[in-house]
């Protein structure tokens, strides 16, 4: 359910991409939560994080994280590194840049799916407090590489480190505590096949996993995907009560699609 490629490569495809639709994501819906009455410290946090030469160049409120959908409103912000163009062969340049929102803690919402192999990438999770959640797209961010771990130190974030598709990885601690709790169940009612989980991390009481679905075209007539998401979902909060928050990254064999989702 975040890829890598060269830095230069992704940034020119995204901003193509990204060019027609840059407005229409900020643009504000229905008034923010209560956790964002004071914008002007957020906006603050960030700006000072910033290295020299960035700035924050836009803000707003409203709108869903670009290439999710979901309900609710948080703030939007856009930095740039102002000191630093790219020039693109097709005649235009653009500065290296950072798009947050900061959505309420209890927001939920789902990525479209997207092929492992893409001209434009969405959002992707950036962390999680107790007042809110963060996700963040990037283009030609390699030139603040820091940047995801600074900003979250600045917005005292929980940083949810998912795993690079080309190099997953398994928190072998958690996972053996999430399949022990698993093995307690009867086979019919466990909708996680351990070998399907292909990456694990957390922090706090949040959880991400990478699980391998099956493509659409091989499932069993009637299984769709928010069916098995839910009970999924259901199967982890069932497994590990401390955990109040899952992002859940669904696979299949070329694309992904993420997915925030929470106990209650």
């Amino acid at each position: 359910m975040v890829l890598t490629k060269s830095a230069a490569i992704a940034a020119s495809a995204v901003i193509l991409a990204l060019s027609a639709t840059c407005v229409a994501a900020a643009e504000p819906t229905v008034a923010p939560d209560d956790t964002f009455a004071d914008l002007p410290a957020l906006v603050g946090k960030v700006e000072a994080a910033l290295p020299a030469g960035w700035h924050v160049v836009e803000t707003d409120t409203g709108g869903t994280p670009i290439g999710w959908s979901g309900e609710g409103a948080g703030l939007y912000i856009m930095i740039e590194d102002t000191s630093t163009r790219f020039f693109h062969p097709k005649g235009f340049h653009y500065f290296s840049f950072y798009r947050l929102w900061l959505m309420p803690s209890d927001w939920e919402g789902e990525m479209r799916r997207t092929p492992y192999v893409s001209d434009s990438s969405p959002a992707y999770l950036l962390g999680v407090s107790d007042s809110f959640l963060a996700l963040y797209h990037s283009a030609g961010g390699n030139v603040w590489e820091g940047g995801p771990g600074e900003l979250c130190e600045a917005l005292e974030l929980d940083r949810i480190c998912y795993t690079d598709l080309t190099r997953r990885t398994v928190d072998l601690e958690i996972e053996e505590k999430l399949t022990r709790k698993l093995d307690e169940l009867p086979q019919t009612d466990r909708s996680i096949s351990p070998h399907r989980i292909v990456g694990l991390t957390g922090d706090g009481a949040s959880l991400y996993i990478e699980y391998i679905f099956s493509p659409d075209g091989e499932r069993a007539p009637g299984e769709q995907l928010a069916a098995l998401t839910e009970a999924l979902a259901g199967d982890v909060f069932r497994s590990l009560p401390e955990i109040e928050s899952l992002y859940l990254r669904r696979c299949t064999a070329d694309t992904y699609t993420d997915t925030i989702v929470h106990r209650n």
